[in-house]
């Protein structure tokens, strides 16, 4: 006979669980994952180490898992601790809602003892209905990607001209540059909930993920000076190739514009059928004087709250309050 294989509860992560949770990745969900990603999302990130979680079933075999990415978010000189939700994922044969309900309400409730105010994530359709109604999870804003058809893409390469890329493999030797470009830059940014796009974030994100990869280039102005950086993306789906503006930052007033067209004309040398792009209010304007639309893929912008007093802070509940790239979700 069959021994009953009921969970015996959820616990924290122990070193060594990832080897396991990395088969249930596999066995669960179409998403490819591996142990060195996990370690990346959960053990080496700049912030913090997640705060994950597992269910054991009666076997001590992980049949359930959740991870919080612990982040923090700075807000006109403000910062604060949030997490992003991600790698929900139970084993076939263990899914119930009496299972994942427990596992997320362990979490959320280590996650309110370590401090964090707030959870947020980017759920599909398909798993935002419960997470809104059963959940308790608030809608920031249901938006869509912007998106540039390239054979309707009009380049003015003189502007273009005004700023060269210079593509670099490794960031460590650019770690001031970097550092400065931000804090030059940082200003923009200042009204807007953010991440600080520092050399410990830029090089973890870009240059250290195990799975992605992302073409990344320095931005010159014409005297050769480092005044930005860009890391892009390709990405192949329904027969067309997507080039994927996944973040940048640049030194000077109505550069963004400039930058965009770069990237743009790299694309079409590439032979890119969309740009696309996530991008905040600030930005946007940028991306409309290009001729980008918002007819992307549709992406539910969510928040778990968990602070009481989270109504006080500027910005939350405010898509426009919002820094947004693709660097906050893409691959994570």
């Amino acid at each position: 006979m069959e021994k009953n294989n009921f969970r015996t509860g959820t616990r924290a992560y122990r070193k060594g669980d990832e080897n396991q949770i990395t088969d249930l990745f596999r066995i669960s969900i179409d998403n490819p994952r591996t142990v060195s990603y996990w370690k990346w999302a959960n053990l080496k990130n700049p912030f913090s180490q997640s705060i994950s979680l597992v269910v054991e079933d009666y076997d001590k075999n992980i049949v359930g898992h959740y991870s919080v990415m612990v982040l923090k978010l700075i807000c006109k000189d403000r910062s604060f601790s949030a997490g992003f939700g991600a790698q929900l994922v139970i084993h076939p044969r263990f899914r119930n809602f009496k299972i994942m309900w427990e596992l997320l309400n362990n979490v959320w409730s280590i996650s309110k003892e370590n401090g964090l105010s707030f959870i947020y994530a980017f759920p599909n359709n398909n798993i935002w209905p419960l997470k809104n109604k059963m959940m308790g999870w608030q809608l920031i804003k249901e938006f869509n990607a912007l998106e540039l058809d390239l054979k309707n893409a009009k380049l003015n390469h003189k502007e273009i001209s005004e700023i060269k890329f210079q593509r670099i493999g490794n960031l460590s030797q650019y770690k001031a540059v970097i550092n400065n470009i931000w804090s030059k830059n940082s200003d923009k940014y200042k009204n807007l909930i953010h991440i600080e796009r520092t050399y410990d974030f830029v090089n973890w994100r870009f240059f250290r993920h195990p799975l992605e990869h992302y073409p990344f280039y320095l931005v010159k102005d014409r005297s050769g000076s480092i005044i930005g950086w860009m890391a892009l993306k390709f990405y192949r789906k329904s027969g067309l190739l997507y080039g994927h503006i996944i973040d940048y930052n640049i030194i000077g007033e109505g550069l963004d514009s400039v930058l965009i067209r770069h990237a743009i004309s790299y694309f079409s040398k590439n032979r890119v059928d969309v740009v696309s792009a996530w991008c905040s209010s600030v930005a946007k304007v940028a991306y409309d004087d290009i001729g980008f639309v918002e007819k992307g893929f549709s992406t539910n912008f969510g928040i778990k709250p968990l602070d009481e007093d989270l109504d006080d802070m500027n910005g939350i509940f405010d898509y426009d309050g919002w820094d947004m790239a693709m660097s906050y979700s893409d691959a994570f």
